[in-house]
């Protein structure tokens, strides 16, 4: 008898808990910006479980879970969003993340201390180890709001970035604070940087005009990457890593840690090569870094960074618009099938002997120096500078043209303006290369197209200095940024002769006449311009590139109040000379 009071006890204790429960309900909403523009990718998570899921494309999100709990929204870039459970959610808005700005040093931070809020995102060492995969570095700020980045001609680091809406030469990009923007056209070529993803601690990315230690600020923003220095932990790594189409990538890494006498040492070595997802676009890149760190006292810390990548890779040629989607959907298709058309490249094929040859292709190496000083010089301002120098070799391949019989250097392009070029056209889509040598070797004056290397190495030097001072004014505070920023640049740019194509001489009838005579061996006889060149001669260009910069900013924070209220007045003056 007592075992069946017990059993019916327990059954009802059972359903009584079963009835007390919350029911499971279907709950669905739209997460949206401060512009009403729907979030892609935000996190909606019930705390304290797994339970989780992303906004779709229009920002819509489908969660099951008890009723009246409360749910957890969260986004890179924007304040967390805590919300009731219920069947309709309805549009549920996140504000943008305005958060006050790490302390200074270039070392550290593109941003100045101050307290007026700047729309700044940072992604941490861990979250860039745990989305770059086989990605290009920029591509880890694809969730980052205001950032849009895409691989371009799809070949080995030629990702380009946008920020609000801005190209490249109008966002300005700096590793450990130090300008990397080109000196000549203001963008930026990613595959220079290819290993800073090895060793970032971490990218900082403004938005608009921030806060930066540069003089010449940039409309669409600001991207720093800091490279890891003085507080990386004593310890090593090795790791391998795999992925589609052939891509291979390991590496070693060993640091000191910060040592009793005040130095610490970090190491850094990978290699990384594929033969690429497009058609045609095999790539092998090496990484390099070493950081040597001195902590003199507790005034004083010094850090000298080395670092890296000398890359090769052909990629597609994406100029002069290359295939347009619908470009691959008319010829692509034909040749790659529906499932591949978009790996197709115009300019990928064979010459005579059966060798791969692709008309765009790249190698450079452009290694970078610095020597950073911080000096704290009281409790209320410190100074911050850092030289640095640049020297850079490198170039691509450029297909040159004699001017006769109408062939010219657009011959060498897979396509252009969105329509495919049949003019060396294989029936399998392959660029026809071995008709290019048919077509020299049966010349009787020369290659009329032949394939040259378009060279732009250069040497960079700059000093960047901030100075910060703080002022206690009674309850007020004022607080002055001041500093400079100097550039020298010298760019050499030339284009050699590496390949006749079958050929026994070329002549160059179109564009010899922009190398200066003065520059060529040639430079006596009075018809150099029309001279049979060979390999390893001038053609189509010759020039040194100068330039030099001269910037000074500026930045001054009055705070009353007890900081209720705070006004900022900023600007940069900056010089720059080209000859």
């Amino acid at each position: 008898m007592k075992r069946l009071l017990l059993l019916a006890s327990a059954i009802w204790l059972m359903c009584a808990a079963a009835i007390a429960a919350p029911d499971d309900i279907k709950c669905s909403g739209v997460v949206v910006d401060e512009q009403g523009e729907p979030i892609i990718g935000a996190t909606v998570t019930l705390p304290g479980t797994s339970t989780a899921t992303a906004t779709d494309v229009d920002g819509r999100f489908t969660l099951i879970v008890p009723q009246g709990k409360k749910l957890n929204i969260t986004y890179i870039g924007y304040k967390p969003v805590e919300v009731v459970a219920k069947p309709d959610m309805g549009t549920i808005p996140m504000e943008v993340e305005a958060q006050m700005l790490k302390d200074v040093v270039i070392t550290q931070s593109a941003a100045r201390t101050r307290l007026t809020p700047v729309a700044v995102s940072t992604l941490g060492a861990q979250t860039i180890d745990v989305k770059l995969g086989n990605q290009e570095l920029p591509e880890v700020l694809k969730t980052t709001p205001g950032v849009w980045t895409t691989r371009d001609g799809g070949g080995f680091g030629d990702a380009k970035t946008n920020m609000r809406g801005f190209k490249s030469p109008n966002v300005a990009v700096m590793v450990n604070g130090i300008p990397i923007n080109d000196m000549e056209w203001g963008g930026v070529y990613w595959s220079n940087w290819a290993g800073l993803g090895d060793v970032a601690a971490n990218i900082q990315t403004q938005r608009g005009l921030g806060a930066t230690i540069v003089s010449t600020p940039s409309v669409g923003g600001t991207i720093n990457i800091t490279t890891r220095t003085i507080d990386v932990e004593k310890g090593g790594s090795v790791w391998y890593g795999m992925g589609n189409d052939g891509m291979n990538n390991f590496g070693v890494k060993v640091s000191t840690g910060l040592m009793k006498n005040g130095w610490a040492i970090t190491v850094l070595a990978s290699r990384k090569w594929g033969d690429g997802y497009i058609q045609g676009t095999p790539f092998n890149s090496y990484n390099y870094f070493v950081n040597v760190s001195k902590r003199i006292n507790e005034n004083h810390q010094l850090a000298l960074t080395a670092f890296g990548a000398p890359q090769t890779h052909y990629k597609r040629d994406s100029n002069y618009g290359g295939l347009t989607i619908d470009g691959y959907q008319t010829y692509a298709k034909r040749y790659m099938g529906s499932e591949s058309m978009y790996r197709y490249n115009p300019t990928f094929g064979y010459d005579n002997n059966g060798q791969m040859r692709n008309s765009s292709y790249n190698y450079y190496h452009k290694p970078q120096i610095s020597l950073n000083h911080i000096w704290k010089i009281d409790e209320t301002s410190s100074l911050s500078s850092a030289v640095y120098v640049s020297l850079a070799n490198g170039g691509g391949y450029s297909g040159q043209g004699s001017g006769l019989d109408g062939y010219t250097y657009s011959d060498w392009r897979g396509a252009q303006y969105g329509e495919l070029n049949m003019k060396f056209r294989r029936p399998d889509g392959t660029f026809d290369y071995g008709a290019i040598q048919d077509l020299n070797a049966a010349s009787t004056n020369g290659s009329k197209l032949v394939m040259s290397e378009s060279i732009n190495s250069h040497k960079w030097f700059g000093l960047v200095s901030s100075y910060k001072k703080e002022l206690e004014l009674g309850r007020n505070k004022l607080n002055l940024t001041g500093g400079i920023d100097l550039r020298y640049y010298v760019g050499d740019h030339k284009n050699k002769i590496n390949d006749l194509y079958g050929g026994e001489y070329f002549i160059d009838y179109s564009t010899r006449k922009d190398v200066d005579p003065l520059l060529n061996s040639a430079a006596a006889n009075p018809n150099w311009k029309y001279e049979k060149l060979g390999i390893g001669d001038i053609v189509y260009r010759n020039y040194l590139g100068y330039t030099v910069q001269e910037g000074i900013y500026g930045q001054g924070e009055y705070t009353i109040l007890d900081g209720k209220f705070n006004f900022v007045l900023s600007g940069a003056l900056n010089n720059t000379s080209y000859w």
